[in-house]
């Protein structure tokens, strides 16, 4: 099917955006008259689950929906994108291990497989990515798509591109606040919209709050139940946890339309259990999430000193935001209906798509703060110790370029260390470092000779640091390129993207 409409259509492919979600993914692109469309994969679905099984006799990779639904559960990797902050996950099967970028990269070789059969050749892609990844999660991202043999253009934050899209659908103007919540993340972003013109206000988000952990607070119930009826548990392993689990969000849709269900959990060895469902029970189990939900929302606010009456439009995004109480709980906070942009699941990967040709249109914030540390005397206090000393600070419109003025605290000192911090807490504990910059200087100087430190950040989210020796005029510059644990050298991509497509990816 797939062979057949690309060459009956001739198309070639250009402006494409891919959502990498945390459940679902999708790609998207630019129609000749500038309509984002999604691209069906080859089993004719619009998006594709991001899932995938590591067959073992025909050394297969499955991704998408047989892989969620046929794999063994032992050897099925679900939700992957939770783990692409994290330098120590990785899976192993048959000898090797398999870290997030490159289970990733498997989702991505699968869109661009099928995709590519429709709309011709695959090569520069804006890819979305949640509004607080850090830099780790952000490079994870990039050598994935790397990896699949793809060119990331740009990352876009993933209520961006749903704000374009929205903006592209409703032509519409004024502050609008897009509440992302999807399968394991919840972004809230705050916009101000001028038709295509999209100026970015702040985001906030929080990494452990979406539909996956709906889904494990119904877990819960429907194995105390069990419990109470049969006095066993309701699962022993893998495979029945996500039978279950798939059972569950069956359930959790049939509750978005119906007030009561009833439906029948089972275990193959000890027998079947009735459970009666009502929306009030489950509203009341996720009660405790969407009270964070709201809290997030309460900080976004505030970070751009706005009150909820400033808000014009309150913009859904993601499957999770189908719940009612979601809704209706948002409805009470704002005093006004939330909106949905079109079909919640694939408007972050249209937008993409329009990003694509209109990011000259999109004003951007710095994601993070960036600093360095420092050692620091507060003079009302008197307390000192080593800081982090922020000199961009979050939300700042791109491009920009800040710098600050420090002094050496040692005589003799002939290295000048600047670590480059990314993080919002003065606290060390609670920033990661992404860079050091090493100037050298001559020997015999006193203390307090004053150094200064130059931040930049352009709108390809690069960012640049640049120390100065005043006393000398000695300076050094480096683009900042994150290495830390977890980043794969040129090298292991280069080599890993090899291996990666000579696999049989279905």
């Amino acid at each position: 099917m797939c062979s057949y409409l690309h060459q009956s259509l001739g198309l070639m492919a250009a402006h494409v955006g891919i959502d990498l979600g945390t459940t679902l993914s999708g790609l998207a692109y630019l129609k000749a008259d500038g309509t984002p469309e999604i691209v069906p994969n080859c089993d004719g679905e619009r998006l594709t689950p991001s899932v995938v099984y590591f067959e073992q006799k025909e050394s297969v990779k499955l991704v998408g929906t047989p892989a969620r639904n046929g794999g063994d559960p032992e050897r099925t990797v679900f939700q992957i994108k939770r783990h692409m902050d994290d330098p120590d996950y990785s899976v192993e099967f048959d000898g090797h291990r398999w870290t997030p970028s490159e289970i990733s990269a498997l989702i991505l070789s699968k869109l661009k497989q099928d995709c590519s059969r429709i709309i011709g050749a695959i090569k520069d892609v804006i890819i979305t990515v949640p509004a607080n990844y850090n830099e780790l999660a952000r490079k994870s991202t990039i050598a994935a798509a790397e990896m699949a043999g793809m060119n990331v253009t740009r990352l876009v934050n993933e209520p961006t591109a749903a704000a374009l899209y929205y903006a592209y659908r409703h032509h519409s103007r004024g502050r609008v606040l897009v509440f992302d919540l999807g399968g394991g993340t919840l972004d809230v972003t705050i916009l101000d919209i001028d038709f295509n013109n999209i100026r970015i206000i702040t985001s906030e988000g929080a990494r452990h709050l979406g539909g996956g952990h709906i889904d494990d607070l119904l877990l819960e119930l429907y194995s105390e139940q069990y419990r109470q009826h049969l006095n066993t548990e309701l699962y022993t392993n893998e495979r029945q946890r996500r039978r279950i689990l798939q059972s569950i969000e069956d359930s959790k849709k049939m509750l978005s339309k119906l007030r009561n269900i009833q439906d029948t959990i089972s275990n193959s060895t000890h027998g079947n259990v009735a459970i009666d469902l009502s929306r009030e029970t489950f509203e009341t189990i996720i009660s405790r999430l969407l009270t964070r939900a709201v809290m997030l929302v309460e900080q976004t606010l505030d970070s751009a000193k706005l009150k909820p009456g400033d808000i014009d439009h309150v913009v859904l995004v993601g499957g999770s935001t189908r719940i009612p109480k979601v809704k209706a709980v948002l409805h009470k906070f704002f005093g006004k209906a939330p909106e949905f942009c079109g079909n919640v699941d694939e408007a972050v990967a249209l937008g993409a798509a329009l990003f694509a040709r209109h990011a000259a249109n999109i004003q951007e914030v710095c994601n993070h703060s960036y600093g360095t540390l420092a050692y620091i005397v507060n003079a009302r206090t008197g307390e000192e110790g080593i800081q982090n000393s922020i000199v961009i600070p979050k939300n700042t419109p791109l491009p920009c370029s800040f710098a600050e003025i420090y002094t050496t605290s040692e005589a003799n000192e002939q290295e000048i260390h600047v670590d480059i911090t990314q993080g919002e807490d003065s606290d060390p504990r609670y920033i990661d470092v992404i860079g050091r910059l090493t100037l050298d200087v001559p020997p015999g100087r006193p203390a307090g000779c004053e150094i200064k430190v130059t931040f930049s950040y352009d709108e390809n989210q690069r960012v640049r640091a640049m120390v100065l020796d005043r006393q000398t005029g000695l300076s050094k510059e480096i683009a900042v390129n994150y290495k830390g644990k977890g980043i794969l050298t040129d090298e292991e991509l280069e080599n890993r993207g090899t291996m990666l497509r000579q696999l049989r990816i279905e």
